[in-house]
C-alpha cells in the first residue's frame, strides 16, 4: 500500500513539475564508474561482474543503510525517502515528454528542434535521414517505458528504494557500455538483461491489452520468444504489433500520426499498469 501510494505521488510530481528533470544529474555516478574501473585496472577481474557490483553494490547499501535509520527515527521520513528516490530513479528524463516535444517539432516542421528531441530521446546524435531516425525514436520509446518507468516501479514494489535504484544505475551503465566489446560490457549487459526480464514481460502484456492483443502474439516468431528474446526486440517488436505494424523499414517519409499512436500506445501501457496495481492493492486490503 505504502509503495503504491508512492508511485501515485511520483507521477503525479512527474506530470506537474517540469524542471524535476534537472535534478537527475548522474555525472557522481560517471565518476564513480571511471574511478571504480581505473582502480581495478589493474587485477585480474577487471573485466568482469565483480567490477560492476563494486561499482552498484556501495551505492545501494547507501541507499538501504539511509532507508534503515530513517526507518528507526519516523516511519514518514522513510516514506519520504524512498518517494525522493523513487522520483531520482526515474528517466534520467521522461521518455513520455520528450516524445510529446518530438511530436511538437514535427507539427511546426522544425526539423532542427525535432533533431535535437530525438537526440535527448535517443541519448546519442541522431541519423542525418530524419525518416531513420524517426523509427529510432519510436523504437526507444516502447523500450524507454519498461526500462525509465515500469521497470523502476516493479523493482520499486518488489525491493523499495534499494530496486529501485539498482534499475537506474543498471541502465546507465547499460547506455556507457551500449556498442562496445569487453567482459565489463558483457556483464553489464547480462546485468540489464536480468533487472529487465520481467519488467518487459509485464510491459508486452500491457501493450498487448491495451493495443492489439492478437498482434503482439502475431508479431513472435514463436512462443518461446516470449521467454528467450532479448527484452528490448521483444517489446519493440510487440509494441508494434499491438499498433498493427510489422516493419518500420519500409517507411519512405516521417509518419507523424503513427509517432502520436506509438506515444499514446505507450500512455495507455503505464495507465494499465497503474490500474492492474491498484486491483491488487485494493484486493490485498479487502482481504
Amino acid at each position: 500500500m505504502i509503495f503504491f501510494i508512492a508511485i501515485i505521488l511520483s507521477i503525479a510530481i512527474e506530470l506537474g513539475v517540469k524542471p524535476l528533470e534537472s535534478w537527475r544529474k548522474f555525472g557522481w555516478f560517471s565518476q564513480l564508474t571511471d574511478w571504480v574501473t581505473h582502480q581495478t585496472d589493474s587485477t585480474r577481474f577487471r573485466d568482469g561482474p565483480i567490477v560492476v557490483l563494486a561499482i552498484i553494490v556501495p551505492v545501494l547499501f547507501a541507499v538501504w543503510l539511509v532507508s534503515a535509520m530513517l526507518g528507526e527515527v519516523w516511519g514518514v521520513f522513510e516514506f519520504a525517502f524512498a518517494l525522493v528516490v523513487l522520483l531520482i530513479s526515474l528517466g534520467p528524463s521522461d521518455p513520455i515528454r520528450q516524445t510529446q516535444d518530438y511530436i511538437k517539432a514535427l507539427q511546426d516542421n522544425d526539423a532542427d528542434e525535432a533533431k535535437l528531441h530525438a537526440e535527448k530521446i535517443l541519448g546519442r546524435e541522431v541519423d542525418d535521414d530524419p525518416v531513420v531516425t524517426d523509427q529510432h525514436v519510436k523504437e526507444s520509446l516502447f523500450i524507454k517505458v519498461c526500462s525509465s518507468i515500469l521497470g523502476v516501479f516493479f523493482w520499486f514494489i518488489v525491493l523499495g528504494p534499494v530496486g529501485a535504484a539498482m534499475v537506474r544505475l543498471s541502465c546507465l551503465l547499460q547506455e556507457r557500455y551500449a556498442g562496445t566489446q569487453s567482459g565489463l560490457a558483457n556483464s553489464v549487459t547480462d546485468l540489464y538483461q536480468i533487472l529487465m526480464w520481467i519488467p518487459a514481460r509485464i510491459t508486452v502484456l500491457c501493450y498487448a491489452i491495451v493495443g492489439s492483443f492478437v498482434e503482439s502474439l502475431h508479431a513472435l516468431q514463436k512462443v518461446s520468444d516470449l521467454w528467450q528474446r532479448d527484452s528490448d526486440a521483444l517489446l519493440v517488436e510487440t509494441g508494434l504489433g499491438a499498433l498493427h505494424i510489422r516493419d518500420l523499414s519500409e517507411e519512405k517519409e516521417v509518419n507523424l500520426e503513427l509517432v502520436v499512436e506509438c506515444l499514446s500506445l505507450a500512455k495507455r501501457a503505464v495507465l494499465a499498469f497503474i490500474t492492474f496495481l491498484a486491483i491488487i492493492v485494493i484486493v490485498s486490503w479487502i482481504v
